[in-house]
């Protein structure tokens, strides 16, 4: 007796499962096409009756705005679109930083949250817990009003390395006030391209070192110092190019304190710094708890076992317990730095000209609000979706392969 499959041709739609999900779908799709269609067609007649037809057009026009920081030239006579360039630069960067120094800061208060001391440990516990029960806003607020604001003026101002020149200015190494923090930094030069060739050399030179000792450790079985070694001739070979130029790279710019103001050097603001060290502190928090949990989450047998091996306590942290905890820790931190760049707009409160408030300033301007809404939306949707890109494909390479 020979057994023979049925034939799938023949099963009729409606008790083909595989075939009602296709056809559910597609309907739901049409759906959702016909219920936008709709809405955008009745929004762009509302706006047509009142002769506002949808156009971004505005957007080469002069923005008649200034702003008090931008990291690309911008004046009053700029575009809107250079204006929104300008803010998206400006979120780009407080929130690269933020998610750096605040995946740092958590790491080290989770450590401190799991240490044996007891005063390292409740330090760590009332940090936590304060901060992550305060309102982001709020701690802005007072982080600015009660910090920033309270500070003397810039004839008062807090300064270290005063000296006087001879043509009466005063320069300064550092100074603090209530318009931000002014201190002495390096500029590039005109002789600056020639080192950045250096230093690109350079690191091609330590990743080909990196691979090799890569290579030479599956091969060998014997540990290599994959990280410090091509760091260090990283270093070596940058600062050895740096010294053999004929011109220095790079020159001292040292802050000017004038009648009204101070000059010169790096000069960071009150409503940047106020945003960028409340993002930390209040990221740091949630991202401690993560990590925690993390490390928490390791059975206590792999610990004891590297402590057998003769592993000490930092080199348990950095080969065992870190690298089983980041499998866990990565998704809910992806969610942490997702959440950084669109808590930037909450530097609306404090005058920080991030996307959002340059946003709102365009539409009072112009009068543009549903072309400006959708520019923006699209902005925050497609750095939140690079930004999960990228941590789901750095999740994907640290999962345990079985086999």
């Amino acid at each position: 007796m020979s057994l023979t499959r049925p034939n799938k041709t023949n099963i009729p739609l409606w008790q083909d499962t595989h075939k009602r999900q296709i056809l559910a779908q597609f309907i739901f799709a049409v759906l959702v096409i016909v219920i936008v269609s709709l809405l955008y067609g009745n929004i762009i007649d509302s706006l047509s009756e009142i002769g506002m037809i949808p156009s971004f057009r505005f957007l080469r026009m002069d923005s008649n705005i200034d702003i008090s920081e931008s990291i690309i030239s911008v004046d009053n006579t700029s575009s809107n679109l250079r204006l929104i360039v300008s803010g998206f630069l400006n979120t780009i960067s407080i929130s690269f930083l933020a998610i750096i120094f605040s995946t740092i800061l958590g790491l080290i208060i989770a450590l401190c949250r799991l240490s044996t001391n007891y005063l390292i440990n409740k330090l760590a516990v009332i940090y936590i817990e304060i901060i992550r029960n305060i309102p982001l806003l709020l701690l802005l607020l007072i982080w600015y009003r009660a910090f920033f604001l309270k500070l003397p003026g810039i004839k008062e101002a807090i300064i270290f390395g005063k000296t006087l020149q001879e043509g009466g200015q005063t320069q300064l190494s550092f100074s603090l006030s209530n318009r931000g923090i002014s201190m002495a930094w390096l500029r590039p030069s005109d002789h600056f391209t020639p080192f950045l060739v250096c230093m690109a050399i350079a690191f091609v030179v330590a990743i080909a070192l990196g691979i090799f000792l890569k290579h030479r450790e599956n091969h060998t079985g014997k540990e290599q110092r994959i990280i410090l070694f091509p760091f260090l001739l990283f270093i070596g070979l940058s600062l050895i190019s740096y010294a053999l130029l004929p011109n220095a790279a790079l020159q001292k710019d040292i802050p000017v304190l004038g009648k009204f103001n101070i000059s010169g050097g790096l000069h960071i603001t009150a409503e940047w710094f106020s945003l960028f060290s409340g993002l930390i502190l209040y990221t740091s928090a949630f991202i401690a708890e993560i990590f925690r949990a993390g490390i928490q989450g390791i059975p206590k047998g792999q610990i004891e076992a590297a402590r057998s091996l003769g592993l000490s306590h930092m080199k348990t942290i950095r080969l065992v317990i870190i690298p089983q905890a980041k499998v866990v820790i990565i998704p809910p931190l992806t969610s942490q730095y997702l959440g950084v760049a669109k808590n930037t707009s909450l530097g609306v409160a404090i005058g920080f000209p991030d996307l959002f408030a340059i946003t709102g300033t365009i539409i009072n301007q112009s009068g543009r609000a549903l072309e400006m809404i959708i520019l923006v939306m699209a902005i925050y949707l497609t750095l939140s979706l690079l930004t999960s890109l990228i941590m789901n494909l750095y999740n994907s390479r640290i999962q345990i392969k079985e086999r």
